[in-house]
């Protein structure tokens, strides 16, 4: 029986879309240096630098022990690492994150597939992952949401598999994995078990319940090791945002807030997406109630950032693969790629308000924010006669921090404005608001050397805020 023209093309769409969207993610992270949100270097990049050379701020996380040393851990790893192989350490993190980004990808296609997605449809949805503008976003940034999607979305192509004992083992260390990585992952646990329960496998949901509470006793084996006792990471930060509820500080939405950043982020492929997977769920439920229900949980928390969602997109990709199945024509698969193609090519033009982001302004570029002064960062941390530097032209929780710098000087913010008066001998600041001479240059923003004098700062204190 000879093969459709339809699965004919499944090899040449899954290759050809993992490898424009690696590629548009190395791009992409060479030409941005800015930011989406502070945790993607306070989380990961600040405490793993303090971690491997021995000074950086400390965000409150890191002086509270409310953070699971899983993901700076893996950073400082890579920092290391390429300290001893003489290669940039930012650029190897960054391309270690593409690489993850798009083993989620074909991550989507093994997920697929294990759920009995013909092979076209399977590397639709994995095209589609791989080429939508906000995978393409989130990729090089070291953060737990986008690198625990990987763990999550093998674990549960695993599960979806006929039933092995080593399969269920390996689902249970990824899942146990992706919790280190983020907390809020262990909703994924308690999905995963639900799912073999409906299924009538017992025996394969006893295993997997093992292995995820050897995964909790690692988990509070390394909180032990780093914060001096079991579990202490989970407890500071369920204290914090779930009893003391001080995680509304950092602003509120309302419940359908998740709805409307994911049409305005993404609407090009997550309406599709959706709808297909509506579709598919009359063949497989299990995925689209783990999915919801993850959604569900995050849109009753009143402090809402639309990278939490992060790992449930691969999920729906995949579930939107059994939808394109149902339907008798493979119009709507070309469709979806040519949505996600769309969105690709859109991504310049993605805003903050986009993103339901309204600090800073929504009207303002989510591209390359912040990437001026962390290049200029970067040229500072090679000034020999560096010995004290101010950032005047943004907040200092807004750039790369010691990460960027990589030199152990004072660092000010620009507020109070005598903030380490006589302190500092460079400031990063906008054109003409400095008296010196300006050193490098990035659009309207210069380093600039001042005229006066620099003394030691004994007293320094390397609190973030």
């Amino acid at each position: 029986m000879q093969p459709s023209p339809a699965s004919r093309l499944a090899h040449p769409i899954l290759i050809g879309g993992l490898v424009t969207g690696l590629v548009a993610r190395l791009i992409f992270a060479f030409h941005d240096d800015g930011l989406l949100w502070p945790d993607e270097y306070y989380q990961s990049l600040e405490p793993a630098h303090r971690a491997v050379f021995g000074y950086g701020w400390q965000a409150w996380e890191f002086l509270d022990g409310a953070r699971h040393w899983t993901l700076p851990g893996f950073v400082a790893a890579l920092m290391k690492l390429s300290t001893i192989l003489g290669w940039d350490y930012l650029a190897t993190i960054e391309v270690t994150f593409c690489l993850t980004g798009i083993a989620t990808a074909f991550a989507t296609y093994r997920l697929a597939r294990a759920q009995d997605a013909s092979p076209f449809s399977a590397a639709v949805g994995a095209a589609t992952f791989a080429l939508m503008g906000l995978a393409v976003y989130v990729a090089p940034r070291a953060m737990g949401e986008s690198l625990s999607a990987l763990p999550i979305t093998f674990a549960f192509a695993a599960l979806c598999q006929p039933s092995t004992r080593w399969r269920v083992v390996l689902a249970g260390l990824l899942l146990s994995l992706a919790v280190g990585l983020r907390l809020q992952n262990g909703l994924f646990c308690l999905g995963a078990l639900a799912m073999l329960r409906a299924e009538r496998k017992r025996a394969d949901a006893g295993v997997l319940l093992g292995v995820l509470l050897l995964g909790a006793v690692a988990y509070g084996a390394i909180d032990h090791l780093t914060w001096g006792s079991p579990f202490h990471s989970a407890r500071q930060y369920l204290r914090f945002n779930v009893i003391e509820g001080r995680s509304s500080a950092f602003g509120t939405a309302p419940f359908l807030h998740y709805v409307g950043a994911l049409v305005t982020a993404e609407g090009l492929t997550m309406v599709p997406v959706i709808a297909l997977t509506a579709i598919g769920a009359r063949t497989r439920r299990a995925i689209p109630l783990v999915a919801l229900g993850f959604f569900l949980v995050h849109s009753f928390i009143p402090h809402k950032e639309l990278r939490f969602l992060f790992p449930i997109i691969p999920l729906l990709c995949a579930q939107a693969a059994l939808g394109l199945d149902r339907l008798s024509s493979p119009r709507p698969a070309f469709v979806l790629l040519l949505s996600s193609v769309a969105s690709l090519a859109t991504l310049p033009t993605l805003t903050f308000w986009r993103l339901g982001i309204w600090n800073p302004r929504g009207s303002i570029s989510a591209i390359d924010y912040a990437g001026p002064e962390n290049r200029l960062l970067r040229r500072a941390s090679k000034l020999t006669d560096l010995c004290g530097l101010k950032i005047a032209s943004i907040e200092n929780w807004r750039t790369g921090g010691y990460a960027y710098l990589h030199q152990r000087v004072p660092m000010y913010r620009f507020q109070p404005p005598d903030a380490g008066a006589g302190h500092f001998n460079y400031v990063i600041a906008g054109r003409g608001t400095v008296n010196g001479t300006e050193v490098a240059l990035e659009g309207e923003v210069a380093l600039i050397k001042l005229p006066t004098g620099c003394s030691p700062d004994l007293t320094y204190d390397w609190h973030l805020e």
